[in-house]
């Protein structure tokens, strides 16, 4: 998973960027802190999904449950993972976080974190195919589902059904990304 994620954002990634500026270290540090979210976060969460081709790994999904709760022990289990994957650069990413913790607090959602599909197989239907998985989930748990996006991704998430509610800056200096939401069925209003 790490690996398809790092060659489908080794370039024109303004979430990286923000929170790596310095490109060297970002390809070594991005990994990093993969590895630890996939292992500490995601996988438990039961947020951690693949797209296989001949059984190699092609496209990856990460998002946040609604109902998942991180916890204690786990947190505290993961803390020199991730300070040794931040290095300096964790308040950078820990303002992340926050920003993105803002974005609908009290509202149970699922949180689409990132979804990364091998360059060489961009286009082909691998990210169609993990875009449809996670949105039969948000039908299932019957709760929105958000997540963040550069503009240039907006035309392939509104092709599912995904509105986009604005922008939002990255820390206090980052860059704008777009907000973006898709409803489950049943929170969807019919229009006469």
């Amino acid at each position: 998973m790490t690996a398809v994620l790092d060659r489908a954002f080794s370039a024109n990634d303004p979430f990286g960027e923000f929170m790596f500026p310095d490109q060297a270290k970002r390809q070594r540090a991005q990994p990093r802190l993969n590895r630890a979210m996939i292992r500490h976060q995601y996988l438990p969460a039961g947020g951690a999904h693949v797209a296989t081709i001949d059984e190699r790994v092609v496209g990856a999904v990460l998002w946040q449950p609604a109902d998942y709760r991180f916890g204690a022990l786990r947190y505290i289990a993961s803390i020199p993972e991730f300070v040794w994957a931040m290095g300096i650069d964790g308040p950078r990413v820990l303002s992340m976080d926050a920003t993105i913790a803002k974005i609908a607090p009290g509202l149970p959602h699922y949180f689409g974190v990132t979804l990364g599909v091998d360059p060489a197989l961009q286009g082909s239907g691998v990210g169609t195919a993990l875009s449809a998985f996670c949105l039969r989930e948000v039908e299932k748990a019957a709760v929105p589902l958000l997540g963040l996006c550069k503009d240039g991704n907006i035309g392939f998430y509104t092709a599912f059904g995904g509105q986009q509610l604005g922008k939002i800056r990255l820390g206090r200096s980052g860059p704008e990304v777009n907000v973006m939401m898709w409803l489950p069925s049943s929170l969807r209003t019919v229009k006469e």
